[in-house]
């Protein structure tokens, strides 16, 4: 059974459980959209794309740590979403926008360590892996960032107009 350094383990496992907790919190979001207080069908589906991308990137590390002899635990951080009564604003639907970017950005940054770490280990099949994840990652910050400047340049009346 091929083995792996611990320093990758350990990225491995520190990008998995920040999959775990945004995959949730998306998940929450998603659902705010669809079938919350105020629907906006295209909100949520942004989100479930998000949502299933994350769980897909999470299933994939969890398989590459046990075929690699390591042990998986789940730590979700924080998984609070906006609930309706939280977007009554052109401010409050940009922070939405503007937190997911963050969000996407420090899994960019966790997913970037993975690829150095496995770089610098010698571990081959990890880089060929993970390789471009991150800058998938950076390509959904960028989206999540045109979305909040979408409210500024919109307004927050077209902008729900547009995803309903």
């Amino acid at each position: 059974m091929p083995k792996t350094s611990p320093a990758v383990l350990a990225a491995l496992q520190v990008a998995h459980d920040a999959n775990a907790t945004l995959s949730e919190k998306w998940h929450k979001q998603e659902h705010e959209f669809k079938v919350g207080l105020k629907k906006y069908p295209k909100l949520g589906r942004w989100f479930d794309r998000r949502h299933k991308e994350g769980n897909d990137r999470q299933h994939e590390i969890r398989r590459h740590i046990q075929r690699n002899g390591g042990k998986v635990g789940t730590s979700l951080g924080d998984t609070s979403y906006y609930a309706a009564r939280d977007l009554k604003s052109p401010e409050d639907m940009k922070s939405l926008f503007t937190d997911t970017a963050a969000s996407l950005e420090g899994l960019h940054d966790r997913h970037a360590a993975v690829y150095e770490a496995a770089e610098k280990a010698g571990d081959r099949e990890t880089c060929e892996r993970f390789y471009g994840v991150h800058k998938d990652l950076a390509g959904q910050a960028r989206k999540a960032r045109q979305k909040a400047q979408m409210v500024d340049d919109l307004g927050l009346p077209e902008f729900l107009a547009k995803h309903s």
